[in-house]
């Protein structure tokens, strides 16, 4: 049996590349600067202030705790803005931990046929190095990112689509994770379990978001992963359950994947590494091309046996999202202290403003949230549903000659136990 290596990963990072367009709030932000402080002026409001140098500091510490071995920086990108700062492409050309990767901003057609922002893409990069102004380095290219926002457009509308980004992804060869897909979007929650299950690397826990959404994903995770192996509801809890019963059929019909969970810091101001991936190398000097490679040439199930990636960390909590924001309106006041200096109001002014539309905006999000989670536990009720799933029989052999023609992976390969996305092979709240 070969060595394997440990190396913690940082897979959902953001830096001051996610200001000003980039953000999908810098337009309500914006505005409420100008009306305190006067249209023309020059202040601005940015959700990041880590620099990519802080990072690559990270990287080079021997001090801190884990030791961070890759850095996939993950800057927020739109259709408004979805250019690799130089500061990062520079940097990663010289530090070849650093990956130089995108959060994308998405679209998906609800159950009604109306296109609503879904849950964000990590897009990662393949397994070799790509051409950079400053010198090859692991991720996307400028290129590549271009692509993306070219051809997996909806037709009609200016937005990229979650469906056609994750087809596009596997097309070209490229890691990608579905980003907090339970939080920060507003698709109906056929509509969200359908999305996930098209995925195959699931964010379920998340530096900066609840941990209801943590349990209701690792769930949803554990169900497809025993639909794929050749559990079955049972008629009586098909019956209770329909949404339940129609994504099992979509699932069977369309020989999905299992599916692994994956966890992100997503952290905007400090607490880097409050969630990491503790991913097993077989090289000690691993690369972030390690890590894609091992997401792309290696089926899900392989690395549910063998526990390549296993999450470390805890979701966020209403003290940790305090923390966060009352860390970055204070950065914001300091650094826009020159436009506010002749008048001191203009500061209670600006917080008060921006503190508002943030709040609002937040709340927004936070209602449907809510309301997902309700319909989660009356609809989609998985402690029953799990709980009453029946397990695959033992196959004859002409039964195991059907299936082998079958584009479903054989039935029984795992041990029950492997599939919950909640098993310690997979997740660890170690860190923080």
């Amino acid at each position: 049996m070969s060595v394997r290596f440990p190396v913690f990963a940082i897979t959902h990072i953001h830096t001051e590349g996610s200001n000003g367009e980039s953000s999908e709030m810098d337009e309500m932000n914006s505005a409420c600067l100008r009306e305190v402080l006067g249209q023309d002026t020059p202040a601005r409001w940015a959700e990041c202030f880590t620099t990519v140098d802080r990072l690559v500091k990270l990287l080079n510490s021997k001090r801190h705790r884990p030791r961070v071995g890759i850095i996939t920086v993950t800057d927020h990108m739109n259709v408004r803005s979805h250019t690799l700062p130089d500061t990062l492409l520079k940097a990663a050309a010289t530090e070849p931990r650093l990956a130089a990767c995108a959060e994308i901003t998405t679209v998906e057609k609800d159950i009604d046929g109306v296109f609503r922002r879904a849950p964000e893409v990590l897009v990662y990069g393949g397994p070799h190095k790509v051409p950079g102004p400053f010198g090859e380095h692991y991720g996307l290219s400028q290129e590549i990112v271009d692509d993306i926002f070219a051809n997996c457009r909806v037709p009609g509308l200016q937005e990229v689509r979650t469906s056609l980004i994750i087809g596009h992804c596997a097309a070209l060869g490229l890691a990608c994770a579905l980003a907090h897909p339970f939080d920060g979007h507003f698709l109906s929650l056929e509509a969200t379990l359908n999305l996930i299950s098209q995925g195959q690397y699931i964010e379920t826990v998340n530096g900066g978001f609840p941990a209801i959404s943590t349990r209701i994903l690792e769930d949803l995770v554990s169900f497809q992963n025993r639909v794929v192996s050749g559990w079955r509801m049972s008629a009586e809890t098909a019956q209770f359950y329909p949404l339940a019963k129609r994504l099992e059929d979509k699932i069977i019909a369309q020989g999905r994947s299992m599916l692994h969970p994956w966890g992100g810091s997503d952290a905007h101001s400090h607490n880097f590494a409050r969630v990491v991936m503790r991913f097993l190398s077989f090289r000690p000097d691993s690369t972030p091309g390690d890590m894609f490679e091992a997401m792309l040439r290696k089926d899900v199930m392989d690395h549910l046996i063998d526990g390549t990636f296993s999450v470390q960390g805890r979701p966020g909590s209403v003290m940790s999202v305090v923390d966060d924001i009352t860390r970055i309106v204070w950065r914001n006041l300091w650094h826009n202290r020159p436009y506010m200096l002749d008048t001191p109001g203009h500061a209670y002014g600006m917080v008060m403003k921006t503190q508002k539309v943030v709040r609002q905006e937040l709340a927004r999000r936070a209602k449907h949230q809510e309301g997902l989670v309700y319909q989660a536990t009356k609809n989609f009720d998985s402690n029953r549903i799990l709980a009453d799933l029946v397990p695959p029989h033992r196959l004859d052999i002409r039964e195991a000659r059907r299936r082998e023609r079958s584009i479903l992976p054989a039935p029984t390969v795992l041990p029950s136990y492997l599939l919950d996305a909640h098993h310690t092979n997979h997740r660890s709240y170690g860190i923080n």
